[in-house]
């Protein structure tokens, strides 16, 4: 599965958590359940972090600023 993760800012996050809730997105996108990516995603921005989609099928994400 990939991902990476660039943890930038002072803010705080459990990447442990993050990793797991990109995992999860990953996998309901490959399942083509898009309800749920997309609620994975806002769950994500709501712990303040910004997913980027890679065109290699890869999702890195950085904390917002």
């Amino acid at each position: 599965l990939g991902f990476a993760h660039r943890p930038e800012s002072k803010r705080r996050v459990d990447t442990g958590k993050v990793d797991a809730l990109i995992d999860a997105r990953l996998a309901a996108r490959r399942s083509r359940n898009f309800a749920e990516s997309d609620r994975i995603r806002d769950e994500l921005k709501a712990m303040g972090v910004v997913l980027k989609d890679n065109k290699d099928g890869t999702t890195t994400w950085e904390v917002a600023r």
